[in-house]
């Protein structure tokens, strides 16, 4: 998985929307910059909604690996991939996932928004995930009605 990490990062950084249109991109593309804001060990975030990836940041393609992601999880499986990398599950619950790649390649956090609508993070090496998830639930909950 590469990410962008320079210092011009965050200001380079445009969000892209693939399905749901101008407004939705605006509400989940607020609540991204807000996120980042508050944590930058967040490199980047996805939404999907039943199994389509409906946003995510540019610097992060998740949409040919949300099938697989989505039936691991629904399977609560013990590895899901993204981007090349397999991340083995250190925690799940029906509303939430954690893993964990080898080789200091990361974290994925997935955490459910509505019934079928989960919010997607990449977090850094140097995150501690079981923490950093707090931070994309409290995003899960200002988008849960909005989208």
């Amino acid at each position: 998985m590469y990410l962008r990490k320079t210092s011009t990062w965050f200001s380079s950084l445009t969000n892209q929307y693939i399905y749901g249109g101008p407004v939705l991109a605006l509400v989940i593309g607020n609540e991204w910059n807000l996120l980042f804001a508050n944590n930058p060990k967040i490199h980047a975030f996805g939404v999907a909604r039943d199994g389509v990836i409906i946003w995510q940041t540019d610097n992060w393609s998740l949409v040919e690996d949300i099938d697989g992601i989505m039936k691991n999880l629904e399977k609560d499986s013990p590895k899901i991939s993204a981007g090349g990398v397999t991340y083995k599950r250190v925690t799940s619950s029906k509303d939430s996932y954690i893993a964990t790649a080898e080789e200091n390649k990361g974290h994925i956090l997935l955490v459910r928004i509505e019934k079928n609508t989960w919010a997607i993070a990449f977090a850094a090496p140097s995150s501690v995930p079981e923490l950093t998830i707090l931070d994309v639930r409290k995003t899960a909950i200002k988008l849960k009605g909005k989208i």
